[in-house]
């Protein structure tokens, strides 16, 4: 293995973190329940030979792509065996990886989820990734600046994106011809959402005109980033901790002004919170017409609609009327703890390096909707035709494209991500259903993520 070389800014200062301070520490992530079965690939499976284990969230296909793609890594890497493990959702993943890395023993390689980057800083328990990149096998002008941007902070790049995804909106074409509309112009406002919903629930069989998963990536955080309203201060947090939120904002009235009318007009089928699967089922079975979904489920939203009998269509996520700056990215990101021996870390910066190879991320993009994170990748699929054979898949591409880089867009850095969504998707049932006004609700989600946010500061010992 050739030897790696910095190939990013001064690693950023951080506070330590201290776990198991309230309910914005560490704990607060779900399904904390310790290391469970998992042996870590700390050891070595001989003299001279290094084993580590590659912690991800994807079971089925996806997972099995990654056990191939580790299999093939490791018969062409003397001496370096890499084990895909299925370790759980991403909550599990970061909880159990930090806990290996304080006993001593971490994985090798680890998948976070985009929101658990701020957690992951605070640990100090993972080696910047542009610390560890062999340069003869890495270039990074060739990846999507919109996406090594979310993971670079202040310079340095913590981690290696790898899936990643943004929020498209899929739809009925069949339907739209059956009710007179144009299959190939699909609405780009919300105004217009509310109108081709109108006018489908009208001229045909379905009952309401749209879903999507009660989840905040979904709407607000994608709804506030097209109008360039960022979610917290300090740049969205980029430029410094966050001190103050901004849910109650003209921002946050636009979405939930719409959301509330839609849902009061009967035209938005609520599946609930965090509810992936019963959104694309209703849309599947002709319930509804349109569907926000993340593009990493583009594979099997083809099959299904195929299966039903209807012709499927993408385009961009809807935008409030006149804003339009861009989307921002959701999936995750690979991390290398520090606790490994440096030979460990060498291994697990080349296995990295050879997941975002051009090829191994067509494959990736092939196998499963995300997009890839390397522009030479997009090339040779484009070369190869994939894109005029599979035209539903280059939207996710088209969007990220035209999103335009702002602290908005790049989307926001807080420790307390998890629990702030799960505060935003309570609160937002409530005021959807009525339960609440929309400015008693906007108040109260900037009020309670403050708290946790105070809360989450108070866990670090000051230094910086």
């Amino acid at each position: 293995m050739q030897h790696p070389k910095r190939v990013t800014g001064d690693g950023v200062s951080r506070r330590r973190f201290i776990a198991g301070t309230g309910a914005a520490g560490l704990g607060a992530l779900a399904g904390c329940n310790g290391l469970n079965a998992i042996t870590s690939g700390g050891s070595n499976s001989s003299s001279g030979d290094l084993t580590l284990d590659f912690w991800h969230i994807f079971g089925d296909e996806l997972g099995a792509t990654l056990e191939e793609m580790a299999a093939e890594f490791s018969d062409q890497t003397d001496g370096v065996t890499i084990n895909a493990v299925n370790n759980g959702g991403y909550r599990d993943n970061l909880n159990q990886a930090l806990q290996a890395s304080r006993a001593g023993d971490p994985p090798g390689i680890v998948q976070i989820f985009e929101i658990g980057t701020r957690l992951a800083l605070d640990s100090d328990a993972f080696t910047p990734i542009g610390d560890l990149l062999p340069e003869d096998e890495i270039d990074l002008d060739d990846f999507l600046p919109s996406v090594l941007n979310y993971y670079r902070i202040d310079g340095t790049l913590n981690s290696m994106p790898f899936n990643s995804s943004n929020t498209i909106m899929l739809y009925n074409k069949t339907a739209f011809e059956e009710a007179g509309l144009d299959p190939e112009s699909p609405p780009r406002s919300l105004a217009e959402v509310r109108s081709v919903a109108e006018t489908i629930v009208d001229q045909t069989d379905m009952e309401q005109g749209i879903t999507w998963p009660n989840h905040t990536w979904m709407q607000v955080e994608q709804q506030f980033a097209k109008q360039d309203q960022v979610l917290v201060n300090n740049e969205n947090g980029r430029a410094g901790r966050p001190t103050e939120t901004n849910f109650d904002t003209e921002a946050g009235r636009n979405v939930y002004e719409w959301w509330k009318g839609m849902a009061d007009a009967g035209l938005y089928l609520n599946p609930g919170i965090e509810a992936w699967g019963e959104a694309r089922q209703a849309f599947l079975t002709g319930k509804v017409p349109m569907l926000w979904d993340s593009t990493s489920n583009m594979v099997s939203m083809r099959t299904g609609a195929e299966e039903n009998g209807f012709e499927l269509g993408s385009a961009y996520l809807p935008t409030p009327d006149g804003d339009n700056t861009g989307v921002v990215i959701g999936g995750g990101s690979l991390w290398v703890p520090d606790a490994l021996s440096d030979a460990k870390k060498e291994a697990a910066g080349e296995f990295v390096a050879y997941l975002t190879q051009t090829e191994q991320q067509a494959r990736w993009h092939r196998n499963s909707g995300y997009f890839p994170v390397r522009q030479s990748a997009i090339d040779r699929l484009t070369e190869n035709g994939w894109f005029d054979e599979n035209p539903n898949f280059r939207t996710a591409f088209d969007q990220l494209q035209d999103t335009e880089d702002t602290p908005a867009t790049r989307g926001a850095v807080m420790g307390v991500f998890p629990e702030a969504r799960t505060i935003n998707e309570e609160l937002s049932v409530s005021i959807v259903n009525g339960e609440v006004g929309i400015e008693e609700g906007l108040s109260r989600m900037d009020s309670q993520v403050q708290e946790a946010l105070n809360s989450y500061s108070g866990s670090y010992d000051g230094s910086e």
